[in-house]
């Protein structure tokens, strides 16, 4: 579903004095999901409709020098009542993360390939930002306007806990952009992370009859961003108001849950064993240099050959800046003969 063409009471930048605004680069990705490429998409939940239940795991390699390319990617399966067993499955297919083996199980491979997975990966520009003016200042003029519209949604359910939640959240996050010294890279990745896993969320509650979706994120910095401050992560707060935004303006009843797995803080996490999957795939797209044909470790060739290149399971968005605007095209791997 095209979020441009169909949204009710979220605007861009300078509409209005109260609201949710769209970050620009959503709406460049939007354009670009939308198009005949989405046929993909759709055609993997139809083999699927059965399934009201569904999982994202997800990991990212982002603004690591030493890559040539900064990932997101998402892994979505069909929930399942064997979560435990299958789990335990995949730590004996794939024990550790992809940068600590030398060689990739080819079980692990099959594995990803015989199940009902679909990974959707987005490379981002090394140097890409939110806004290419001033993004301090769109950071203040975003959270500036949400603060000013739930204060409008509190008027109306003063006894919503959930709206002072959201509001300490915004809050804070503009007090720390208004810092000289706040950490705008941390922000940038909360950012981009929340909208694109809350809009993924959304398309696939626009494809099926959701009972539940789940997020499960691997432990990363954007987890634990400020979490004295926040309690819980931030990052998850800002993925559910977009959702629940998107959600309601395209039903004002939707019923779908939308819930986040909570890592431990230490240790080992709880589903670590299911994030080996988009570890696998953000790990190679970062570290392959598709333009000249390259990856830094034969270990990666495997994941290109046998699981990128099977187009109707994983789907690559190229999301890149250039004089300005937000581009975003599809970037399709083939095996060489």
């Amino acid at each position: 579903m095209n979020i441009t063409n169909s949204i009710y009471g979220i605007h861009h930048y300078g509409q209005k004095n109260a609201g949710l605004v769209l970050h620009n680069f959503l709406l460049a990705f939007d354009d670009t999901f939308n198009k005949k490429n989405n046929a993909r998409f759709k055609d993997f939940f139809k083999k699927n409709n059965d399934v009201s239940r569904w999982t994202i795991f997800s990991d990212y390699v982002l603004n690591d020098k030493k890559k040539p390319n900064d990932v997101i990617t998402f892994s979505i399966m069909p929930a399942t009542a064997e979560f435990y067993n299958l789990g335990k499955h995949i730590e004996k297919l794939s024990f550790k993360d992809i940068k600590k083996l030398k060689k990739v199980n080819e079980g692990f491979i099959d594995f990803i390939n015989n199940s009902e997975i679909l990974n959707i990966s987005i490379l981002l520009d090394k140097d890409i930002c939110l806004d290419p003016l001033n993004e301090r200042e769109m950071l203040k003029t975003r959270y500036q306007l949400a603060i000013k519209q739930i204060e409008i949604w509190q008027k109306n359910q003063p006894d919503n806990n959930y709206h002072k939640q959201l509001l300490k959240v915004y809050n804070i996050l503009l007090n720390e952009v208004h810092k000289n010294g706040a950490n705008l890279k941390h922000i940038r990745n909360i950012e981009i992370v929340s909208s694109l896993s809350a809009y993924i969320a959304f398309q696939i509650c626009s494809e099926l009859n959701i009972d539940i979706i789940g997020w499960f994120s691997d432990r990363d910095a954007m987890l634990s961003y400020k979490i004295a401050q926040f309690k819980k992560p931030v990052i998850f707060d800002l993925s559910h108001n977009l959702f629940h935004t998107l959600m309601f303006n395209k039903n004002e009843n939707y019923k779908e849950e939308y819930t986040f797995g909570l890592p431990e803080n230490t240790g080992k996490v709880w589903y670590d064993s299911f994030n080996r999957i988009p570890d696998l795939i953000a790990a190679t797209l970062a570290d392959y240099d598709y333009t000249n044909n390259k990856c830094s470790h034969n270990k990666f060739v495997p994941i290109i050959e046998n699981i990128l290149v099977k187009k109707d399971k994983n789907i690559i968005y190229k999301l890149s800046l250039e004089n300005d605007t937000f581009f975003a095209g599809v970037l399709d791997l083939r095996k060489n003969d």
